[in-house]
């Protein structure tokens, strides 16, 4: 079947796809640099362009050669996000630890200071 579309109609067409898969690859660079998380809604807001130009075939393909994936969510299995979400536990609880080690640290210092401060003041007495 012949496209009957006008030439210059196609053409503008593909620039306009050019110019979107262009802003969309530089703003996965730009993200990168700054150390955000590369995701569609940060890519939405990055760029300006709706969440639906992000679905077309042009832009997922981008988006695939980046390795970035949609924000749908995973209906999937519960134990594959519980697993996911197994080693942020574990870090969040190692930092627990830590700053409850510290603040016992701490407390011990601040009552060793106060001990010493006591008995630099009987010295200061002691020589005047």
């Amino acid at each position: 079947m012949e496209d009957r579309r006008p030439k210059e109609l196609l053409k503008k067409q593909e620039e306009m796809k050019q110019e979107t898969v262009q802003k969309v690859k530089r703003a996965i660079c730009d993200l990168q640099e700054q150390g955000c998380a590369v995701s569609i809604k940060n890519l939405v807001d990055y760029t300006g362009l709706s969440r639906s130009v992000f679905a077309k075939e042009h832009v997922r393909e981008v988006l695939k050669l980046s390795g970035i994936k949609g924000d749908r969510k995973n209906n999937g299995n519960e134990a594959e996000k519980l697993e996911k979400g197994q080693p942020l536990q574990n870090e969040m609880q190692k930092k627990d630890d830590r700053i409850r080690k510290l603040t016992e640290e701490n407390e011990a210092l601040i009552s060793e200071c106060e001990l010493l401060r006591g008995k630099l003041m009987l010295l200061m007495q002691k020589v005047k």
